[in-house]
């Protein structure tokens, strides 16, 4: 297919779903609705996860993604997560610059780290859901590294760290976390608001982009939440604040607005212990209660909304409102609890209808981390093949994340992609491509090698001509039978594979889930 016709059918727009409820899927999955759900709710399979789930109905499955995910060990910290600096402008001011220097070299080697550290992460989370919802809350509640500011790779790890605890959680405590977590302080400046000065950022973006949208709130409450959140800083200097602890956000009273805020209709009286567990309790959740009691039906539609891109279809104009609603409904009724509204979803007869299945287009951390989960590739090449593709981890372009959708494919990305995932293929060991193929259930039936290998990684059945095409890749126009000879050579035979496989990710349907 040409360029134009890869374009063409990726932009196709989808019809509307004529199953408009969320009633669940009843029968048992098939090898391509596994596939189908394996894709959606992880970054990478394997040929026996996917057998794995075949024939399991939506309801266990979905359970065993769900249960999976609070259940695993957390990955390992990186070992420099506890390693600090020192505050510079207490050194003469002759020795200042050099120090200054090397902290901000040393922060942005550590956030590149931080990068290659969640792609292996993502890389072994084969059956569960938790790195996928922690990208989720990642561009929900964007943050990034690359800010003139000071943003060592420490307080970004903190923050990815409580988004992966907190994956299938409660929406109300991610918000109350979010409003005095250490990297979102320091990225909209929430580290310099004081009562003198209230900054009024992250009070906007809270309403804005974290829950009702935009057309619910005043410039008055925005205005009246920044004194709320007056005060709060966090320390990433080991000889200031010593008793405060490196790393963890505390409180200045001094700082912080004492008097009643009047908020989207309702008042927070004044404080009247001016202490960090006092404010936070009667100011910060009382400010969320707000929020979620007068704005619930709009934070719960917006959230929803953007799960249902998320995992169904990232294109805007064509969402199902009518699903979105009955999730915004499962959100409220189970106390803004997310868990029920991923079961909800992803265990319908909506999640599972065949034209929903095939429409989005990966994101290059689905499509760079579903590839090179299957080979050895160098973290510095699978980061710089991402970035370059528009989706920089820990560096989203700005406050409200990625826009996704056709930013992913365009007449750009999409040649370098295919470039470079070949590169990434070709550069494979012989001897490891051929280890690879034996996950697969017989590897000398060229015809069943070549259905397995695309049915993980092309979203429709191929269809015969396709089947053909492959098979010349391998065989170079032999019989069949010849190919378990060329199987003895494995030199050769690795090399009529990676051939298949660069014809495969020229496929529309490769980066297409």
């Amino acid at each position: 297919m040409n360029r134009s016709g890869f374009f063409q059918q990726v932009f196709d727009s989808k019809e509307n779903n004529e199953a408009s409820d969320l009633a669940p899927y009843s029968q048992r999955l098939s090898q391509q609705e596994a596939l189908h759900l394996l894709r959606r709710t992880t970054f990478a399979t394997s040929w026996p996860t996917v057998k794995k789930f075949m024939g399991l109905t939506a309801s266990q499955a979905v359970d065993t993604l769900l249960d999976n995910a609070l259940k695993q060990p957390l990955p390992d910290a990186p070992t420099w997560v506890n390693e600090s600096f020192l505050s510079w402008w207490r050194l003469p001011q002759n020795e200042q610059q050099p120090v200054v220097d090397a902290a901000y070299k040393k922060m942005y080697d550590e956030n590149g780290l931080l990068k290659r550290y969640w792609m292996d992460v993502m890389a072994v989370d084969l059956v569960s859901i938790r790195e996928k919802m922690t990208l989720f809350w990642h561009g929900h509640f964007a943050t990034k590294f690359g800010i003139d500011q000071v943003m060592p790779a420490q307080l970004m790890y903190r923050q990815n760290e409580m988004f992966r605890k907190l994956h299938q959680g409660n929406l109300r405590e991610l918000i109350e976390k979010i409003t005095t977590d250490g990297a979102m302080l320091i990225f909209l400046n929430g580290q310099d608001s004081t009562k003198k000065s209230p900054n009024e950022n992250f009070s906007r973006e809270l309403l804005e982009l974290y829950t009702t949208g935009i057309g619910h709130y005043t410039e008055k409450d925005v205005q009246e939440g920044a004194r709320v959140f007056t005060g709060w800083r966090t320390n990433i200097f080991s000889n200031e604040y010593q008793n405060k602890g490196v790393y963890q956000t505390f409180f200045l009273p001094e700082e912080h607005d004492l008097k009643s805020k009047s908020y989207l209709g309702e008042t927070i009286p004044d404080t009247l212990y001016n202490r960090e567990e006092d404010v936070f309790k009667d100011e910060i959740k009382v400010l969320v209660d707000i929020i979620l009691k007068k704005k619930k039906t709009e934070t719960a539609t917006f959230v929803c909304e953007k799960l249902y891109r998320y995992f169904v279809y990232s294109n805007g104009s064509q969402v199902n409102n009518e699903v979105i609603n009955t999730m915004a409904k499962t959100l409220i009724a189970n106390s803004f609890e997310i868990r029920p509204v991923l079961s909800q979803l992803l265990k319908s007869a909506f999640f599972f209808d065949k034209t929903n299945n095939g429409v989005q287009i990966k994101t290059p951390s689905e499509l760079i981390v579903g590839v090179t989960k299957h080979f050895d590739v160098k973290g510095d090449w699978k980061d710089w093949v991402m970035a370059t593709l528009g989706q920089e981890l820990l560096n989203p372009p700005n406050v409200a994340g990625w826009p996704g959708y056709r930013k992913w494919a365009d007449t750009r990305t999409f040649p370098f992609a295919v470039q470079q995932i070949s590169s990434f293929i070709w550069s494979q060991k012989d001897e490891d491509i051929m280890k690879w193929t034996k996950q697969f259930d017989d590897v000398s039936d060229p015809e069943l090698f070549i259905r397995q290998v695309c049915s993980m990684f092309l979203v429709k059945p191929i269809s015969a001509k396709d089947l053909e095409k492959y098979k010349y890749n391998i065989l170079a126009g032999s019989p069949d039978y010849e190919w378990i000879e060329i199987l003895k050579s494995p030199s050769s035979a690795a090399g009529r594979i990676k051939s298949m496989l660069t014809q495969l990710v020229k496929s529309p349907d490769f980066h297409l889930s």
